[in-house]
């Protein structure tokens, strides 16, 4: 052993190997590391093998044991090219020069973003641990039981008087919109108890911006060390609290006789329904991209779609699917193409003609808080006002970020153009590195 071996790097503080992702849907599975800023990134395993001996030892060794673990050979200067030039850019070593990583975060395309901790970590996780026997097998299955007669029984009552009792007194629509506020907390406490029933360890609560509406969140990213079925459980445990939600909620009204708990019933329902919603973050994409094995099905929209193309050879995003994921994701990515792409033409047809509508409407509503309504009236305007503007300046930043990406991937096709005319086009690695999008509870 050469006593001149430079030390290796060692990994950040804080830094932990999480394995390799059981049930995925690539030829090689992908491994798992936390970040300290508790982003999750993918690596190829030879690259998990060599952090996981970059311990403080000099390079030698670590190439040694490491190599040793692959069966292959390894250069203690090839340890220190993935040191700086694969695990330094996504944030799990300093360079050799003692330069700190920035610890960026990454955003996925249609991810939560702006998002604000609201409940801690260590508040969350108390809250799971005594939620989580909800999800015990026959607890589970009394409760569905239970939705199924109560869906029976208000099939047959129906909702028709609890739509005249709020009609008849508005101030009860702001205690409903109350209410469906309070289940979408309980559905993400619902994420969060799965997630620790499955032995994995649950993050903050908090805020944040999807699309254009404010939303719940639930940092469940530990849940990718779990099974593919305790992932699932985790996806699930949202919609399932809904349930709970409304069963509750028949329960109010068998012991008072109130009428309008039984939209309540309804309401939580029609949410479960809205996040099966697969084409976007809902739990519904969750269900699938964990069904799948795949973490980012966004991703591997352009390859999936460029390899549909006859005589043209896959993408290594493409080709590294199994054949069964592979078909999976086709079927996936044509669906979302045709559902976004279609959703996006409506919108723009109807978007001038919605605003419009938004405009009149805000203005009566302005009127009716300035003329000194009263105070339940004052409310349902300041409601209504914001419910109008939401969807306005969600269309305006979603056009422009849409615009900022565009203006991005031009800038970087034409660099890539200059340096290709150049000659300076960098050689790609023989390993691949995936930044993977914490993999937050659906917003509700």
């Amino acid at each position: 052993m050469s006593a001149a071996s430079p030390p290796a790097p060692r990994l950040l503080a804080g830094t932990e190997l999480l394995g390799p992702v059981e049930g995925s849907g690539l030829r090689e599975p992908p491994y798992l590391v936390r970040r300290p800023d508790g982003q999750v990134v993918q690596l190829s395993r030879v690259l998990y093998v060599i952090a996981r001996h970059l311990d403080g030892r000099d390079a030698t060794r670590v190439a040694e044991d490491a190599g040793r673990e692959l069966g292959l050979r390894v250069r203690p200067d090839q340890v220190a090219y993935v040191a700086d030039e694969k695990l330094f850019p996504v944030g799990l070593v300093a360079r050799s020069d003692g330069t700190a990583p920035a610890l960026e975060r990454v955003d996925a395309l249609l991810a939560l973003r702006h998002r604000v901790g609201v409940v801690p970590e260590r508040a969350v996780d108390a809250l799971a641990r005594a939620l989580s026997p909800l999800f015990r097998p026959p607890v589970v299955a009394a409760a569905l039981l239970a939705l199924v007669v109560v869906d029976g029984w208000l099939a047959l009552h129906g909702v028709g008087r609890s739509v005249g009792a709020v009609i008849d007194r508005p101030a009860l629509a702001l205690g409903l919109l109350a209410t469906v506020i309070a289940s979408l907390a309980f559905h993400e406490c619902g994420h969060a108890a799965a997630c620790r029933y499955g032995g994995a360890r649950p993050g903050r609560i908090g805020i944040g911006i999807y699309l254009i509406w404010p939303v719940f969140y639930t940092d469940v990213t530990d849940s990718y060390r779990l099974a593919r079925r305790g992932r699932l459980r985790t996806d699930l445990g949202g919609v399932y609290f809904n349930v709970l939600f409304a069963l509750a909620a028949a329960g109010a009204y068998a012991a008072t006789g109130f009428e309008p708990l039984l939209l309540v019933v309804v309401g939580q329902q029609l949410l479960v329904l809205d996040q099966f919603v697969p084409w976007v973050r809902l739990d519904g994409y969750h269900v699938v991209s964990d069904l799948l094995g795949v973490s980012d099905l966004f991703a591997r929209i352009r390859p999936v779609l460029l390899a549909l193309v006859p005589g043209r050879a896959p993408d290594p995003r493409v080709a590294q699917l199994r054949p069964w994921a592979r078909a999976g994701v086709t079927a996936w990515v044509l669906s979302t193409v045709l559902a976004l792409g279609t959703a996006g033409v409506v919108i723009a047809v109807h978007a001038p003609a919605y605003i419009s509508r938004a405009w009149q409407s805000l203005v009566v509503q302005a009127e009716a808080v300035a003329g000194g309504a009263g105070a339940v009236a004052t409310a349902a305007a300041v409601v209504g006002m914001a419910m109008l503007l939401m969807p306005v300046a969600g269309l305006t930043l979603t056009y422009v970020l849409l615009c900022r990406r565009l203006g991005m991937a031009l800038a970087l096709r034409r660099a890539r153009a200059a340096l290709v005319r150049g000659g300076k086009v960098p050689q790609p690695g023989t390993t691949n590195v995936l930044a993977a999008p914490p993999h937050a509870g659906a917003p509700s």
